[in-house]
């Protein structure tokens, strides 16, 4: 999020970035507008029109048929990993002080970058729907791979189930010590915690579904096979809070581009930050009703 001085009257404060960060705030901005109807589009595709366990071989292989979708799909992948990839990178930076730690932290997320943009990349323009409806792509019977997915899920979705009533008894135990729920400052520190936690758990399950999309091209049954698990009840209340933290990082995120812009989103920043917590629920509550309704 960026820093604003109070005595800010006009112009972007990202404009005051020297050299490389500069490029990085307008990037994070510029794909953070484009990621609103390309996450959106696929978003309402994929949890409201349909439901996750519905995203089967067909589906997709019907969808890549046409290579505006595949384009689509291409530049979504683009804008999503590199926007996420460039976030992580501030958490780095915050996290790790040591110069050598940071390097590799730095190093790390850059190789991040650039193998799931080979793998993204190959899997989408590379697809042969004959040879993976056959199941005579390679690997096409190594269904291992698809639980060690499915299975990585589970464990993402076992982390988000703890640290929700982790917060809440940080916030209770918080309340009757006489201090602060975690932070004694006003609503902007709690969006910029929200919007760097929904971050970093939307990247990581970005990463997962390249490789989860990538066993496409193995196969269509090894395919199907991984995308079962969306339907398994113990991962359905994870993919709802996956779209809560998709729907929540893009509001915030318009309303940072909003207060970096406008003076009066600047000026009207904590009106807005409940305005982003009353629409992430209110967009929120129809796809959860319709998955409930689709896979229970």
């Amino acid at each position: 999020m960026a820093v604003i001085s109070p005595g800010r009257m006009s112009g972007a404060s990202g404009f005051t970035i020297p050299g490389a960060d500069r490029l990085v705030w307008l990037f994070l901005r510029v794909s953070g507008v484009l990621l609103v109807v390309l996450a959106g589009v696929h978003l309402f595709i994929t949890h409201y029109i349909n439901v996750p366990t519905e995203t089967v071989f067909d589906f997709v292989a019907n969808r890549w048929a046409n290579p505006l979708w595949r384009t689509f799909d291409w530049l979504l992948l683009m804008s999503s990993l590199w926007h996420g990839v460039l976030g992580l990178r501030y958490s780095v930076t915050d996290y790790l002080r040591r110069p050598g730690w940071r390097i590799v932290g730095h190093a790390s997320i850059w190789t991040i970058g650039f193998v799931f943009t080979a793998l993204g990349t190959i899997t989408i323009f590379t697809f042969d729907e004959a040879a993976a409806r056959d199941n005579t792509g390679p690997l096409a019977d190594q269904f291992w791979i698809a639980t060690a997915i499915g299975w990585s899920l589970v464990a993402f979705a076992v982390v988000t189930y703890l640290a929700i009533p982790a917060l809440l008894v940080w916030v209770l135990r918080s309340y009757r010590a006489g201090g602060p729920p975690i932070y004694a400052g006003d609503p902007g520190q709690y969006a910029w915690v929200l919007h760097r936690a929904t971050g970093i758990g939307v990247l990581f399950f970005l990463l997962v579904h390249i490789i989860d999309i990538m066993l496409i091209g193995f196969g269509r049954d090894v395919y199907d096979e991984s995308v079962e698990f969306y339907g398994r009840w113990y991962i359905i209340p994870m993919e709802i809070a996956l779209v809560g933290a998709v729907v929540y990082h893009t509001l915030n995120g318009l309303r940072i581009i909003l207060i970096d812009f406008w003076q009066v989103g600047y000026r009207r920043e904590r009106q807005l930050f409940w305005a982003v917590l009353a629409g992430s629920v209110l967009l929120t509550l129809p796809s959860a009703v319709i998955i409930f309704a689709a896979e229970l």
